[in-house]
């Protein structure tokens, strides 16, 4: 069954356009970029704000490993935007198992940790 976590990630449009770029940069045929676009486009996990160009996603319950369907690309591109453009938060099976990370508090969608992601 493997291990599960609940995550969000918000980003700005800025964080947005940087992602678009790099799914433009993926091979168009690739197994690892079905599963990314996959992940980004679930429409019951994905909100957008028209106003200020952001978007959020929510997923319940997926095995976020690093190097699982996909997610290598996320946490790379993280890594990459500026600490302001994004908020990223993983809330593990464990007790002691959170991740936050990014400065994207200030998102139109109230996402935040509060001992669960939760969308205003």
């Amino acid at each position: 069954m493997g291990y599960r976590s609940d995550v969000g990630l918000c980003l700005t449009s800025m964080g947005k356009k940087i992602l678009e770029s790099r799914l433009s940069e993926l091979e168009a045929d690739a197994d690892r970029t079905r599963h990314i676009h996959e992940l980004l486009n679930a429409p019951r996990n994905k909100r957008e704000d028209q106003e200020s160009g952001a978007v959020a996603w929510l997923w319940e319950y997926p095995k976020w490993y690093a190097d699982y369907k996909g997610m290598t690309f996320i946490e790379n591109l993280l890594r990459d935007l500026e600490t302001e453009d994004y908020l990223f938060i993983r809330v593990g099976e464990s007790d002691d198992d959170t991740e936050i990370h990014g400065g994207f508090y200030d998102n139109p969608f109230g996402m935040r940790f509060v001992l669960r992601i939760a969308f205003d």
